[in-house]
């Protein structure tokens, strides 16, 4: 599996507990059910765009307080979730929370994202392999002349990767002899 794709899943699963975490904890931040998997993406998603460019504008100006970085990145992708999604944060205080405690469990998941990733890839290329094995599209071992390759399914003739049907049944080559 591609590490990129299978970091940001880990991510989206641990932000997504964070998130879970966080609106156990608060009365007022509410993380429908239905839409919890989207609002944990979203913020994934979110977070990782927000992060960078926070990191290069406020760099010179926060050289050692990487924390404030840190908690606006939290502040902004909580509030990009909660315009995009059903997911609701009311009052000023449980906003202020929900940044601190999802800004703690990203401190948390920062301490052993490459951990979590190194355990996650076998399991992830196991299923990979599995999956490619159910659709491989590649095998032509039961291929018939015309066929869709990979399928055994006859195709189309003259359609993109089937060969054309000679309607003369001539052989290439032959000069017009049968």
């Amino acid at each position: 599996m591609n590490p990129r794709v299978l970091s940001f899943v880990v991510a989206a699963v641990a932000y997504g507990i964070t998130l879970t975490i966080a609106a156990i904890l608060l009365d007022r931040m509410h993380v429908p059910f239905w839409t919890a998997i989207i609002a944990w993406a979203l913020f994934t998603l979110s977070i990782t765009l927000i992060r960078p460019a926070l990191t290069k504008a406020l760099s010179k100006r926060v050289h050692s307080a990487t924390w404030v970085i840190g908690l606006l990145t939290v502040f902004l992708s909580l509030l990009v979730t909660t315009v995009l999604t059903p997911m609701r944060i009311s009052g000023f205080g449980t906003w202020v929370l929900a940044t601190v405690i999802v800004w703690l469990g990203t401190i948390v998941y920062d301490m052993v994202d490459d951990r979590l990733v190194a355990a996650a890839r076998p399991h992830a290329d196991r299923l990979q392999s599995e999956i490619d094995e159910r659709f491989d599209r590649d095998r032509d071992d039961d291929a018939t002349p015309g066929a869709i390759p990979g399928t055994g399914v006859p195709g189309v003739p003259g359609a993109p990767g089937i060969p054309p049907i000679d309607p003369t049944g001539l052989e290439p080559g032959s000069a017009g002899r049968p």
